[in-house]
């Protein structure tokens, strides 16, 4: 018999099997355990067990989905799980609506699913999701649940990624310039909000900027997330690049200055046996795109939001 519930806490070594279940259909298995699956979900403090519902069949869980409240009655589906049988597939129709239901009983008025680069839910770094692409386009399942249940693609988002160890920068005139005439300096970030701490905490989240040899202005920064070795949730071997930026003076030299300074740091991670940095972009942001293109990331992975009015 079909049951949806809230989580507890003996559903946790299945949910995590779920996990690994689900995304093996459309991809390599992801290297994730019940104890990754509960450093990453479980274990924050604003965890709520009433928005991880579960569906059972015979008590038995074969999908599962997390949801959280947003600003402007937003909320956001972040996961959905199901196995490959023919009873998950119908749990999870039935999972989804029963989702929306809750949702719409909470004073939400608009559902999106994905999680994408300013998700704060605790999914980031999780394999696969990475720093956050929404719905894998590979992940034909649970699209074609999502549109049949009527939901629209709000957003297309790619996944962009450079491998460190044999990085080897492209030489220009600005580069030889910055190289003589700067110093690279880390320097601490500033205090965020707690929600947003409890959800980052599995980072080392470090900020660097690129500053001229005899000043102390940037000429641009870049954040750069690491594992912690200590709450594995991220490969060790894997980071993130965050933002980036400058505000220079010279608004032509900007754009270079970032990119030199993105550039100079992939062999500091290739130096402390960092193998991958990727970065989750906006399919619509150009600018974007052909920076990391020059720095020679490669295009890897595809994605969406999608969002449905209640």
């Amino acid at each position: 018999m079909l049951e949806i519930r809230p989580f507890s806490n003996s559903d946790l070594p299945r949910l995590a099997v779920l996990w690994v279940i689900h995304h093996s259909v459309h991809r390599a298995a992801p290297a994730v355990t019940p104890a990754i699956w509960e450093q990453a979900i479980a274990s924050r403090h604003f965890f709520n067990p009433h928005r991880l519902l579960v569906a059972t069949q015979n008590s038995v869980p074969v999908a599962w989905c997390q949801w959280f409240a947003g600003a402007n009655r937003v909320a956001y589906l972040a996961a959905i799980c199901f196995d490959t049988s023919h009873e998950a597939e119908i749990a999870a129709k039935v999972l989804v609506a029963e989702c929306q239901t809750q949702v719409a009983a909470a004073g939400m008025t608009t559902l999106v699913v994905g999680v994408n680069k300013e998700s704060r839910w605790g999914y980031q770094g999780l394999e696969p999701i990475g720093q956050g692409i929404g719905v894998d386009v590979a992940d034909d399942r649970l699209n074609q649940l999502l549109e049949e249940a009527g939901f629209e693609e709000q957003q297309r988002i790619d996944r962009w990624e450079v491998t460190t160890t044999d990085y080897r920068p492209a030489i220009s005139r600005e580069a030889l310039v910055y190289r003589r005439g700067t110093r690279i300096e880390p320097v601490s970030i500033p205090a965020s909000t707690p929600a947003e701490s409890a959800a980052m905490f599995h980072f080392d989240i470090r900020r660097y900027r690129l500053l001229p040899t005899l000043s102390n202005e940037p000429l641009a920064t870049a954040d750069l997330w690491l594992s912690d070795p200590d709450i594995h949730v991220m490969s060790t071997h894997q980071s993130i690049l965050g933002a980036s930026g400058s505000e220079a003076a010279d608004v032509q030299a900007r754009e270079p200055a970032i990119r030199y300074l993105i550039s100079s740091l992939i062999p500091i991670l290739a130096g402390k046996h960092i193998h991958t940095l990727h970065r989750s972009v906006a399919t619509d942001d150009h600018d974007e795109a052909t920076r990391l293109a020059a720095l020679k990331f490669r295009r890897t992975g595809a994605g969406r939001l999608l969002k449905k009015k209640l």
